[in-house]
């Protein structure tokens, strides 16, 4: 098995970054313009690629997990973890992980890249509340 791993400090409080984790309008500010949901359940649909659809799981109060449950690949079953922890003047420490990939081959390469992205447009969003989704 193989993992991505990554991590940021955003200029936003923990409760910010939840929100922007958890609802699909916020979501499609900084991740892909074309995400609907509702409930616990979110799909994102960018014009020049497959669509992803995740589970959102909240294991604790500091964490929150997307289950992908519908896309390409070995990309079904992987989770993607989000865990934050609040840092001194109102910031968030994220430690994101992406695991259960079968091995470090393939779209494991092309993801890694792509998360790394992906938490910048998140970063900058919740910075700025500028939307500028990585993907239309």
């Amino acid at each position: 098995m193989a993992d991505i791993n990554h991590e940021i400090k955003i200029n936003a409080a923990p409760q910010a970054v939840y929100q922007a984790l958890t609802n699909a309008s916020e979501l499609a500010k900084w991740h892909t313009a074309g995400t609907s949901g509702k409930d616990d359940t979110f799909t994102t649909h960018p014009t020049d690629g497959p669509s992803f659809e995740w589970k959102i799981l909240k294991p604790d109060t500091h964490t929150i997990e997307w289950q992908c449950v519908a896309g390409p690949g070995h990309s079904v079953g992987t989770i993607a973890r989000f865990k934050l922890s609040p840092r001194d003047g109102g910031r968030t420490f994220v430690e994101f992980s992406h695991t259960g990939w079968p091995d470090a081959e393939g779209n494991f390469r092309k993801c890694n890249t792509l998360w790394a992205i992906l938490l910048h447009h998140l970063q900058q969003y919740l910075a700025t509340k500028q939307a500028r989704p990585t993907f239309n």
